[in-house]
């Protein structure tokens, strides 16, 4: 038995509460292994019987949950009497058997030391991760704000045009912009807006905040921000900000204190030498880094935080450079959040391994760029092999406690990436696989505004393109195709984050997403020729029923249970 691949620890994405009553557990194994069991109890239940003290417990059979090139995972459920347990692993091979705990292996003859289990003291009800129940269902929409839509706006600004902008140029597009396309939004099938900082600053893209306080007199004004999240509620769509509390703009009030005044009481609030010389952002001297464990600076910004749902009703926050600020100042940060509003959606920009912010206590979720780039890698780069796609979605999905993934913010582009399209050298074909599959996957789906046009854009700044509004977007044939696939996912649970996931054995990108209603089978063929599949019966969602896939081709196809 390969005994170095067995991994498992109690707690993390191994061993974590989904619900007040009910644990999953993980193990990690070499591919040898071909049965676990979990064997679990309370750990003070138990009887006496002639001076041996027999331990009362369960045993429950765990289900392969993932394959990788050197692993297996495996998962189950269990409900821990008491709400707390001590437990271990029993693991076969085709040879032998062993008992794996804590802190050794030993043979299932062996009377296990108490010390050889895994131990989850007790299940403390407000320490559970729980995130807002509407995220899981919402299809987002990223704006940038300067770049989307222009109403009413008198400013000087460059004209709108096709093609390739700087930086530093202004559109003039703004928040009364963005409320006069909520219709369309709301007809594609959009349920949550994110947008890129709208808070005052120079800059087009506001990432270097000078005043936290007041929006940027280039999108309007904070009636107009009240105006756009109350005409999205009214089409059913959430509002989420974005913050940028790692650092603040050359020009915020306090930081200029601190460089006019060497008394500054501010001085603190940034990280300075004896000789002036300070932290920042990357190395961008216009971006001075905050001392995010200063109790004043975590008063200041969780006021900012709380301000904006209380007077302009904002449904959450995507919070900038997060892995980088204080998890004192995200803890505290959430508690005042959901003082003011319980359901607010709070989402961390990590591009890594998030778990120490996503125990329950900081984040709900992080934008979940690891998964983009398996897709990518295989979709439109053609970097990996079908196999090594397959693994590398299972590592993902067993990367974090599977009900975090149900709020994982999933999404393809953004201000910080090329777009997609470009990404995929404009093939249609490859776009609409990669959206299909996003569509067809749990966790929370956003598209970047412009998608829906297979709008084009490189490296930032490119990657913020005008929004063109001529022609008409919702006659676009991938305006069609995305508003067919949100659809599907709102009207099929199974294929958002109600529906169990198995691969199928096949050439293609092929999975079935099942509830207790019905299976959906899901088929896309990135290769360049056809592929033949093993096609069930069903009723057809989307695709033309066939034996043969042909590149670029998607099946959808519905069998009930």
């Amino acid at each position: 038995m390969n005994i170095s691949a067995i991994y498992h620890r109690s707690q993390d994405n191994w061993c974590f509460p989904v619900g007040d009553e009910v644990m999953e557990l993980r193990i990690r194994t070499g591919l040898d292994i071909i049965r676990v069991i979990c064997e679990f109890g309370d750990q003070h239940e138990g009887e006496r019987i002639e001076m041996q003290w027999t331990w009362k417990s369960q045993k429950v059979e765990m289900k392969q949950s993932g394959l990788t090139a050197h692993h297996k995972y495996w998962t189950c459920r269990v409900n821990p009497p008491h709400r707390r347990m001590k437990y271990h692993f029993i693991l076969s091979d085709a040879i032998e058997t062993i008992v794996f705990g804590e802190t050794s292996i030993i043979d299932p003859s062996d009377i296990p030391d108490n010390f050889n289990f895994f131990f989850f003291p007790y299940m403390h009800r407000k320490e559970l991760y729980k995130a807002p129940t509407w995220v899981a269902d919402t299809v987002w929409y990223q704006i940038f704000p300067d770049r989307f839509a222009k109403h009413g706006n008198a400013g000087e600004f460059k004209p709108w045009h096709i093609g390739p902008v700087k930086n530093a140029d202004h559109y003039g597009g703004n928040l009364k912009g963005i409320i006069t396309k909520l219709d369309y939004l709301q007809a594609l099938g959009i349920s949550g807006l994110y947008l890129t900082p709208v808070f005052a600053s120079l800059t087009t893209h506001k990432y270097d905040t000078e005043d936290y306080f007041k929006i940027d007199a280039d999108f309007g004004t904070e009636e107009d921000l009240a105006n756009l999240v109350k005409e999205a509620h009214l089409r059913g769509i959430k509002v989420m900000l974005d913050a940028v509390f790692n650092h603040a703009g050359a020009r915020f009030d306090k930081w200029l204190d601190v460089r006019k005044n060497p008394q500054s009481p501010y001085r603190d609030w940034f990280y300075l030498s004896d000789d002036d010389q300070f932290e920042t952002f990357s190395f961008e001297k216009n971006m001075p880094k905050l001392n995010t464990e200063h109790p004043d600076v975590i008063a200041y910004f969780c006021k900012v935080g709380t301000y904006w749902i209380e007077k302009t009703g904002i449904d959450g926050w995507r919070l900038d450079v997060a892995n980088e600020i204080s998890h004192v100042f995200w803890r505290e940060f959430r508690k005042q959040i959901h003082r003011v509003k319980p359901d607010a959606y709070i989402l961390g920009e990590v591009w890594h391994d998030a778990m120490p912010w996503l125990q329950g206590d900081q984040f709900d979720a992080v934008m979940n760029y690891p998964y983009t780039k398996i897709l990518l890698d295989y979709i439109a780069h053609k970097r990996i092999s079908l196999r090594a796609f397959r693994y590398g979605i299972d590592e993902i999905r067993n990367h974090y406690p599977s009900i975090v993934q149900t709020y994982q913010f999933n999404l393809f582009d953004s201000h910080d990436t090329m777009r997609l399209s470009t990404l995929c050298n404009n093939d249609l074909s490859k776009i609409k696989g990669a959206l299909a599959f996003l569509f067809a996957s749990p966790g929370s789906p956003c598209i970047y505004y412009g998608t829906e046009i297979a709008l084009e854009g490189g490296q930032d700044p490119d990657s913020r393109r005008l929004m063109q509004w001529q022609p008409d977007p919702s006659e676009n044939e991938m305006y069609a195709f995305i508003k067919t696939w949100i659809g599907l996912r709102k009207k099929h649970p199974a294929l958002a984050n109600h529906g169990s996931w198995e691969w199928l054995d096949s050439d293609v990108i092929a999975f079935i997403r099942s509830d207790n209603a019905e299976s959906l089978h899901f088929f896309y063929n990135p290769t360049d020729k056809p592929v033949s599949i093993d096609c069930p019966k069903g009723a057809i969602l989307f695709g033309t029923k066939m034996s043969e896939l042909n590149p670029g081709e998607i099946l959808l196809v519905k069998t009930n249970i």
